[in-house]
């Protein structure tokens, strides 16, 4: 838990809620160019930074799949990589290939 700290405080995040993946990634390249060996940093600060860019973007990403879980169930809506929507609930479509259907029926 401590290194975990660690990370946020390297970074300067507060809570992981409120950065997006654009900010995390800037300010990896700004400590990973401060703290690389070929500028005067050490193996193990640029290791760490490395770490803790890779540890936080991972959580980013759970934090983000669990939030539209719960978007998806509370809906009960159903989507699929070619724009289709399906409603569990009502048992028909939404949308289907892009197209809407009229929900009125």
């Amino acid at each position: 838990m401590e290194t975990v700290d660690k990370y946020f405080r390297a970074f300067k995040i507060k809570s992981i809620k409120v950065i997006t993946h654009q900010e995390l990634k800037r300010r990896y390249r700004i400590l990973s160019k401060k703290y690389h060996p070929d500028r005067g940093g050490t193996a193990g600060q640029f290791r760490f930074i490395h770490d803790a860019y890779e540890y936080l973007v991972k959580l980013r990403d759970d934090f983000l799949k669990q939030q539209s879980k719960k978007f998806y169930n509370k809906k009960h809506l159903l989507f699929y990589g070619d724009g289709s929507i399906y409603d569990t609930k009502k048992a028909r479509w939404v949308k289907f290939k892009g197209q809407v259907i009229n929900t009125k029926a």
